[in-house]
């Protein structure tokens, strides 16, 4: 990708979507590069328009891209974050296909790209120091943040979201090309039983054998045969 552009960095205390800020400041004309950043959300989304909860504690930020319709932007952005979290706060991250990353077997970040007016917008939510009881009941057993809470920190979340932004940058120019192999060396599913899930119900099970170089899960089901997935929801058998 040839174009540059320049970052330019807005920060809020809080809002209610971070993509939704974007998306307003993309309507008034904000170029790529652009980013919009908060320390709590009141109405973050995660895919298929789920809500994302955002309690302060955490990292939240959405970046302006050039469009990018294949399913690698969010690979990126998985590896962009996972690089970050490791060089800031020395915490080892693996990366579930397709847009979430766990740390210690629960999840510390979810990744939305959504196209937008010929952009992407790319939301990332990061768990940094958020307290376990400030995640709704429902999350507590699967969600984690990075530190346990706002005095347990070694680390700065300004520098986090400058390493992101900065790996963002890189990896959408083209000027790393070892993403791939990362994101595959470091995927949780490899090997792994998983139930693949569409309209909320489980359609097939089966074992995952690897990613390939389009970022596509391969799945061997139990009578042999191999499916196939660009895009969609899995879950870990357990």
């Amino acid at each position: 990708m040839s174009e540059e552009f320049n970052v330019n960095l807005n920060y809020f205390d809080s809002v209610d979507s971070t993509n939704r800020v974007l998306k307003d400041m993309c309507d008034k004309g904000a170029p790529n590069g652009t980013v919009a950043v908060a320390w709590s959300q009141s109405g973050g989304r995660g895919r298929l328009g789920r809500s994302f909860a955002s309690p302060r504690g955490g990292i939240y930020l959405s970046i302006l891209l050039p469009m990018d319709e294949s399913l690698s932007i969010t690979a990126k952005a998985a590896v962009a974050v996972r690089r970050a979290i490791s060089y800031c706060t020395d915490r080892e991250c693996d990366i579930k296909w397709v847009n979430d990353l766990y740390y210690r077997g629960k999840k510390v970040c979810g990744i939305l790209a959504e196209a937008y007016k010929g952009h992407v917008v790319l939301g990332i939510g990061i768990n940094f120091c958020t307290p376990q009881k400030a995640f709704p009941p429902e999350l507590q057993d699967v969600a984690i943040s990075l530190y346990p809470g706002p005095d347990k920190t070694d680390s700065d979340p300004m520098d986090v979201v400058n390493e992101v932004v900065k790996n963002l940058i890189s990896l959408s120019l083209g000027e790393d090309d070892s993403w791939l192999i990362e994101y595959q060396n470091h995927s949780m599913l490899t090997g792994k039983t998983v139930d693949v899930i569409q309209a909320g119900k489980v359609t097939s099970r089966g074992v995952v054998s690897k990613i390939d170089n389009n970022c596509a899960l391969h799945i061997i089901e139990k009578d042999g045969q191999e499916l196939i997935l660009s895009t969609g929801e899995v879950s870990i058998r357990i």
